[in-house]
């Protein structure tokens, strides 16, 4: 039994604890009220409207529901005595009044009271709006004097709240009316129109002035006070008529404004002309705003939302040019109704506690403030010795239960009070946690709350704990109101976090979480931007954030987002990025890119700047003088690119479709500039602007400035002498143009004479100003000439002196070609120093310009040629232009302003081998997070037999590069273009290098930059490889197998082969290769088909290939063969060697007997006339070629280098005794013998003074000739009846440069 009583005690407990916590006994509060003032209500007048019902609120919230009464005029109002006619709302307080009348007016305030306590609300006065009407009269003519200041007076009727008045026109024939609006006429706040001036356009012969007065409340108007006004006109014109100002209507002196009401102060003058207002504020010019505006024309100054600082003393300055100026002063003072500087607030507390309630209140005058306790006052209340009240507080201490109640401030002064209710609830409950902790999540480095709103009273006190630790101090703060903040937040603070509250009457807790994921934060930023108008802009955004997070960029613009479907040429890229196309000087902004996750963002911003071309400039005025112009202008907006400066331009009558221009950098600072005229033209003016970004539009055309005729000022520029033929002179100039005639009948004199001593002048007039040349023929080929040109017009020749310029007859075609032209000196692979001897000036025949060196090689061919420019001064040469490793041809040629001259002999030699060219390409595809699968192109140009790659790395951190290293080993097979590059640090930047070689060392380096991976947890995307037989000394099949990981995904780390005879099962695995990508699967069986697979490997990840089959009895892949050709192959080379020997023994002999079976012993007959010049040399001394390098043939590098040059007087004379004149005179045999002529050459070359004719032997037959010509010797022929033979002089070296035709009778 006294276990059961125990249970339904604790039930009862509960329902009594859970009925205090669902509902909570309070004192009444007031939500609705009236607000402080009047409130207007309207009358029905009988039969002319329905009933206006109006309500005047009141409604209170409190536990229990509070009941309502109301007092009006400080008495008990009992509404229900007024029928059906006043009503309160259900369960509410607010009165409805269903049909006003006049005895509703007074005094109205409403009490809401249950057994806590009484809430009192504002007082209000409820008053009666009407309007009354004008007195019945008829409409009054008036009389106004034309040109003096004239008032309509209007007798407005009474009504509440005042009426408007206004003055309209009304037609006298159909009643309609409209408003004035005119500067003349003003009507001040008592309803009277005041004319400044009146005109005979005032006068009222078809309409009345009339008088309107306005209820807004009412919505209705009356008119009254009809005016016909007759205007008495003075007889004199209104520019005589003039009246100084004089005072009509002005505010009073000592004027009072309401804080936060609108305030309008009035200067009203009249006077002819208009008088103009100026206002001022304690002696300083009013700067108007939003704020503080003028109205009527200046006539009046309104203040809108006055505040304390608009005290002062407002002054109106008036004049209209007539008489005295007036002036009148007002004293604005501003008062102000109370208002709450410090509000009471609504109290809930404990038993013992202490509560404080304080109120503080502004106004003009100084408002007194009072306290209501339920609603009386105070002084009134029940005594309590605990409780202390002071003009602006109320203390009440060790509070109890009977302490909870209302308690109001009322704050007045004589122009209004403002008042406020609140309550004081005393109570005694557990604790209660009405919003409990949450799992939250959150990001690192921000604060971040955890929510536990309590309630209790006494108040609990909030603890928060966390595993076993209570939480205190440091980064932990428990707040007022029961939360925990936790600032600076790091992943360490994830986890449970429990909530604990407790007073004396128990204790409550709660549990939620915090999970912690990284903050979002941008890694770079957009960058600030100027760019000019139409050009695209483009900002970048990148960022980093919590992988569990989803992440969105979003852009804005000032603040706002950026609508992309809206703006087409906004476009958001896949990288995020941001790009403007077609930019306008409205782009111009902050633009801010924010990334936003569900907990966080970051933000970054940066300006735009669009810059456009200036505005057009204003021009504002020209001033004509006799010969010169002031243009005067002003900018218009740079467009925000300041102005650099400004250019005039003119166009004259002769040019009127184009524009010229006069000064083009007027400095940006002047706004003014003089410029010169031209005689006898009509010239207009313009301006343009310049920034950085271009021109403006011209300015708007100046007026016309007209100059009058005179001499030329100048003469023809450009005058130059120069034939076109070699048997003529052309002497040009540049046109004048019509501005520079200056007078009508222009014409040119042109003069010209030979640089001869006692030449005279030759003279010939030109009539047609546009002309620019004349030609005079029948001269000598490149002579010199003294010209002149003089601009001639009807006032006379020009007054400046023509300057007289050289000139030269016609150029032709130089004579001479360069002779002796040598290779000197192989300096590198692409260059060597060539000489030659100098040609003479007067074989050139007109202006020496220089030599061309012309070289191609044996693959170009001549078509190929390049040409290198030398100046003439000069007899060598580095040329740097040949091609290495190669046979490079060489000629020379001087060349004047018009022809080329006949090019020299050619020359021939080897460049040696050079360094390579960069790779074309070089890419590396990261293979895991310590490996690079590295591919490149071979170089475009080797320079030579490739040897190999070199392959070089270093680290690079930020902009530091660290030890540089080869990759060992190089690679020495230059057929290879990809390689694995292993061994490397994980998630680090490399500096990948490449350098091709040859035999001369390595090449122009190519590099790139890559980061190797982090750790992955990533199957490898699918490889697939390549394969190739290698050969093999044991009879079974051997195999390399070439890995070609993927380059599109995750390419894996390293790999391993996999192989099986075709239909077994089980796989063999080769060991896992990580050095290099391929592996020599050896051991196989011959005639087997076997399938092959590569599998990458990452980690624990595999991922294997695509099966191919290899047959090793019929292989279809590429064979691998040892690295040797018949080319290099040790027999091949000897037996080569061997037959080259036999083949040039057996010519040898054979030239030796059918030469000495001849008819002519060449070098016994030399010997008989004088020849001593053979070389000291072996071979064939009768058969030895001439050193005079008379021959113009293809001439070797050592010929040209060998000692002992004959004289240019040799010829045939000197050696025989008989007639030579079938033969040509270049010290040779060289020629061909037809009786009776002789043979044209057998290509074109230069003639010089001793005629010969020459063949180029082609250069493939130069070994061939060398080998028939032995040594040094002449090599010849002789058939039936005609011979051929060609030669080499090259001290043996297998080779023909200089090649010469003989034929022998």
């Amino acid at each position: 039994m006294r276990r059961q009583s125990t249970m339904l005690a604790a039930i009862l407990l509960a329902a009594i604890l859970g009925s205090a916590t669902a509902r909570t006994n309070s004192p009444p509060r007031i939500i609705k009220q009236p607000a402080p003032g009047e409130l207007l209500f309207k009358v029905a007048q009988q039969n002319k409207e329905s009933d206006n019902p109006f309500i005047i609120e009141c409604e209170a919230d409190g536990q229990p529901e509070p009941e309502y009464s109301w007092i009006k005029n400080g008495k008990k109002f009992d509404w229900q005595a007024y029928d059906d006619r006043m009503l309160r709302q259900p369960g509410r307080g607010t009165l409805v009044i269903t049909s006003p009348k006049d005895e509703d007016r007074g005094h109205y305030q409403c009490f809401a009271s249950n057994e806590f306590g009484t809430a009192t609300s504002n007082s209000v006065y409820v008053r009666k709006a009407e309007l009354n009407a004008f007195k019945d009269e008829a409409a009054k003519t008036v009389v106004a004097v034309e040109g003096e200041p004239f008032m309509l007076k209007c007798a407005a009727p009474d009504g509440f709240p005042s009426p408007t008045v206004n003055w309209m026109m009304q037609q006298s024939v159909d009643g309609s009316i409209k408003s004035i609006n005119n500067s003349r006429m003003t009507l001040d706040p008592e309803g009277n129109l005041w004319f400044s001036n009146v005109t005979r356009d005032d006068a009222s012969d078809d309409f009345y002035y009339a008088c309107s007065a306005t209820s807004v409340f009412r919505s209705e108007y009356k008119i009254g006070n009809k005016v016909l006004l007759d205007v008495k006109q003075m007889g004199v014109s209104a520019s005589q008529n003039k009246h100084q100002p004089i005072k009509q209507y002005v505010s009073r002196r000592q004027s009072l404004a309401l804080r936060g009401k609108r305030m309008e102060l009035f200067c009203i003058y009249g006077g002819t002309p208009l008088p103009q207002t100026v206002w001022s504020k304690d002696g300083h010019r009013i700067q108007w705003s939003d704020r503080i505006t003028q109205g009527h024309y200046g006539k009046s100054l309104i203040i809108r939302q006055t505040n304390f600082d608009d005290n002062g003393t407002y002054t109106c300055d008036v004049s209209n040019g007539v008489g005295n100026a007036q002036s009148f002063s007002i004293i604005l003072e501003v008062n102000a109704i109370p208002y709450f500087t410090v509000e009471p607030d609504f109290k809930t507390a404990a038993e013992d506690e202490e509560v404080v309630f304080q109120c503080e209140a502004a106004g003009f005058p100084e408002p007194k403030i009072s306290w209501i306790h339920n609603g009386k006052p105070i002084e009134q209340s029940t005594p309590n010795p605990r409780r202390t009240v002071t003009d602006n507080t109320i203390r009440i201490v060790n509070l109890v239960k009977s302490d909870t109640g209302n308690y109001g401030c009322n704050a007045t002064n004589s122009l209004g009070y403002v008042y406020k209710d609140v309550f004081l609830n005393v109570q005694a409950l557990p604790p209660e946690i009405e919003e409990p902790p949450t799992a939250l999540a959150t990001v690192d480095g921000r604060n971040v709350t955890l929510r536990c709103r309590v309630t209790g009273a006494p108040k609990p006190q909030v603890r928060w704990l966390r595993a076993t630790n209570w939480l205190t101090g440091g980064r932990y703060i428990v707040q007022g109101n029961g939360d925990l903040q936790i600032l600076d937040v790091t992943f360490s603070d994830a986890g449970q976090y429990t909530c604990y509250a407790e007073n004396k009457f128990g204790n409550k807790s709660a549990e939620g979480s915090l999970a912690v994921m990284e903050h979002t934060r941008i890694t770079q930023e957009p960058q600030n931007y100027e760019v000019a108008a139409g050009q695209s802009a483009t900002f970048r955004c990148n960022e980093a954030h919590d992988g569990n997070l989803e992440i969105e960029i979003d852009w804005w613009k000032d603040g706002q987002p950026i609508d992309f479907e809206a703006q087409p040429r906004f476009v958001k890229t896949n990288d995020n990025s941001l790009t403007i196309a077609k930019t306008m000087e409205l782009d111009s902004g902050e633009y801010t890119c924010v990334a936003r996750t569900r907990l966080d963002e970051a933000a970054a911003k940066a300006n735009l700047i669009v810059q456009d071309v200036p505005n057009a400039p204003k021009l504002t005025g020209i001033t004509c003088q006799a010969d010169k112009a002031e243009i005067m202008w002003e900018p218009q907006g740079d467009n925000r690119s300041p102005i650099l400066h400004y250019t005039i331009q003119f166009n004259t009558s002769f040019t009127p479709a184009s524009w010229d221009t006069a000064f083009e950098k007027v400095p940006n600072t002047d706004f003014s500039f003089v410029v010169q005229m031209s005689p006898w033209a009509n010239y207009t003016f313009r301006v343009i602007a310049f920034n950085k970004i271009g021109a403006s539009q011209p300015s708007a055309h100046s007026d016309s400035c007209t100059t009058q005729p005179d001499v030329p000022f100048k003469n023809p520029d450009n005058v130059v002498g120069q034939g076109t033929e070699p048997n003529n002179l052309v002497i040009s100039w540049t046109p004048m143009p019509e501005i520079e005639h200056n007078a009508p009948k222009f014409q040119y004199r042109v003069s010209w004479k030979r640089d001869i001593p006692a030449a005279a002048w030759e003279n010939k007039d030109i009539n047609e100003w546009h002309q620019n040349n004349i030609v005079i023929t029948d001269q000598p080929t490149f002579v010199k000439y003294h010209i002149k040109v003089v601009a001639i017009n009807e006032r006379g020749e020009s007054n400046t002196a023509a300057e007289q310029v050289i000139g030269y007859s016609g150029e032709d075609r130089p004579l001479d070609a360069p002779t002796n032209f040598t290779m000197r000196q192989i300096t590198t692979a692409t260059s060597a120093y060539l000489a030659w001897t100098p040609v003479s000036e007067e074989s050139v025949r007109g202006h020496f310009k220089g030599y061309k060196i012309q070289t191609w090689t044996e693959n170009e061919g001549e078509e190929g040629l390049r040409e290198i420019h030398v100046k003439g001064d000069t007899d060598t040469a580095l040329v740097t232009q040949f091609k290495p490793d190669s046979k490079n041809f060489a000629r020379i040629l001087a060349y004047n302003g018009r022809f080329n001259g006949p090019p020299s002999a050619i020359i021939d030699f080897d460049t040696p081998e050079g360094v390579p060219s960069p790779v074309q390409s070089l890419d590396a595809h990261p293979l895991g997070s310590s490996a690079f699968w590295v591919t490149w192109k071979k170089p475009l140009h080797p320079n030579g037999k490739l040897t190999g790659y070199k392959i070089y790395y270093e680290e690079v951190q930020g902009s530091f590069v660290g030890e540089r290293r080869e990759y060992d080993p190089h690679i020495t097979d230059p057929r290879i273009t990809r390689m694995k590059m292993a061994g490397l640090k994980p998630k680090t930047k490399y500096r990948i290098s490449i350098t091709a070689t040859t035999k001369m060392g390595e090449g122009t380096e190519h590099y790139i930059e890559k980061s190797t991976l982090g750790d992955s947890n990533l199957a490898p995307a699918t490889p697939s490889f390549a394969w190739e037989q290698l050969p093999s000394d044991n009879g079974q099949a051997k195999f390399r197998i070439n890995w070609q990981p993927s380059t599109e995904g995750h390419a894996g780390t390293h790999f391993f082969t996999k192989y099986r005879v075709k239909g077994e099962t089980q796989w063999s695995n080769a060991k896992e290769e990580k050095m290099t990508d391929y592996q020599e699967i050896a051991g196989l069986d011959p005639e087997t088909a076997y399938e092959f697979r590569v599998v990458s490997v990452d980690g624990h990840y595999y991922t294997e290939s695509a099966t191919q089959e290899i047959d090793t009895n019929s292989v279809e892949g590429p064979i691998m063969v040892p690295n040797e050709t018949v080319a290099n192959a040790g027999w091949f080379i000897g037996m080569m060697l061997a037959l080259a020997f036999i083949i040039i023994l057996f010519i040898i002999i054979c030239i030796i007997r059918r030469n000495r079976g001849g008819k002519y012993d060449v070098h016994d007959r030399e010997l008989a006339n004088g020849r001593r010049d053979y070389p000291d040399e072996g071979g064939f001394h009768e058969y030895s070629q001439p050193l005079d390098n008379k021959s113009a043939g293809r001439q070797s590098v050592s010929s040209a280098n060998k000692p002992g040059v004959e004289s240019d007087t040799d010829s045939m004379a000197e050696y025989g005794d008989g007639d030579t004149g079938q033969f040509t005179e270049d010290g040779s045999f060289i020629g061909q013998y037809v009786p009776g002529k002789l043979q044209p050459p057998v290509s074109p070359q230069p003639l010089n003074s001793s005629a010969s004719a020459h063949q180029q032997t082609p250069p493939q037959t130069s070994a061939a000739a060398a080998a028939a010509g032995g040594g040094s010797g002449l090599a010849s022929g002789a058939g039936a009846g005609t011979g051929t033979g060609t030669g080499a002089s090259n001290g043996g070296t297998g080779s023909t440069n200089t090649a010469a035709v003989a034929t022998y009778v």
